[in-house]
């Protein structure tokens, strides 16, 4: 059953993603885009954040106990 009201990421989804991304990225994990010479992992993290290339799926809970799994590309998906 699809209970999705709103197709979009909150604030506090967005901030959790890049920052356990960033996390990843600082204990050795390999990056999904091309580095730059300056970046460090937040900015990484955030530029493969904006590109959409990471394959996370959110759980998101319901009050009633249920929820629904989303991948992230369908909420950055503009429309």
């Amino acid at each position: 059953m699809v209970l999705t009201l709103k197709r979009r990421l909150t604030k506090y989804e967005e901030t959790r993603i890049i920052g356990g991304r960033a996390l990843q990225l600082s204990m050795g994990a390999f990056p999904l885009v091309k580095p730059n010479q300056n970046d460090t992992s937040f900015t990484l993290a955030m530029r493969e954040f904006k590109a959409a290339v990471l394959p996370i799926v959110i759980r998101r809970r319901y009050p009633d106990g249920t929820y629904e799994d989303v991948p992230l590309q369908d909420l950055l998906r503009p429309g």
